[in-house]
């Protein structure tokens, strides 16, 4: 073993001085939070407005991916990219079940890599399907028994293609 010793090191407390000289208070008030969630609240028309112009760029990346096999690795790409910005998104307006599908949607392609195969492009597609029914349904929370459903559904076709 080792002769070394340990040495603590207290981190200097510089943003903390940085708020007070602003004039910033270290506490919330329930007014600021109320504020804050109705702001996001009148955004919920908007961000059906975004998701929707998102789940069509994601459909047409999907589609790409599908006809163009030659560059389907840029294609599935650029797909997980709009799937990261619909998962970050969804909880934020009262569809977390957006985040959910998205966040699978994402690791599943993490894991298989962007060269998919046809049967793992089909289990995408069917995310990337999913994600349009539960805006289109306007499925907020957590969809309820559909929306389990569809999650369930979705693990299985995973699961199909695992094997």
């Amino acid at each position: 073993m080792s002769d070394t010793t340990v040495k603590y090191i207290t981190p200097p407390k510089s943003l903390r001085k940085k708020q007070i000289d602003a004039g910033v208070a270290l506490t919330v008030s329930m007014s600021m939070i109320d504020a804050a969630e109705k702001s996001v609240g009148d955004m919920k028309d908007s961000y059906l407005q975004w998701v929707g112009a998102d789940l069509n760029k994601l459909h047409d990346a999907c589609e790409a991916a599908v006809k163009d096999k030659a560059n389907r690795a840029a294609h599935v790409e650029a797909l997980y990219n709009i799937a990261v910005e619909i998962k970050g998104q969804g909880g934020s307006f009262g569809f977390p079940l957006m985040t959910t599908i998205g966040s699978q949607l994402c690791r599943f392609i993490e894991s298989a890599g962007h060269d998919l195969s046809d049967a793992q492009l089909d289990v995408v597609r069917i995310h990337v399907e999913t994600l349009r029914l539960v805006i289109q349904q306007k499925m907020e929370g957590d969809g309820g028994a559909l929306g389990h459903k569809l999650l369930t559904g979705l693990t299985l076709a995973l699961k199909k293609v695992a094997k």
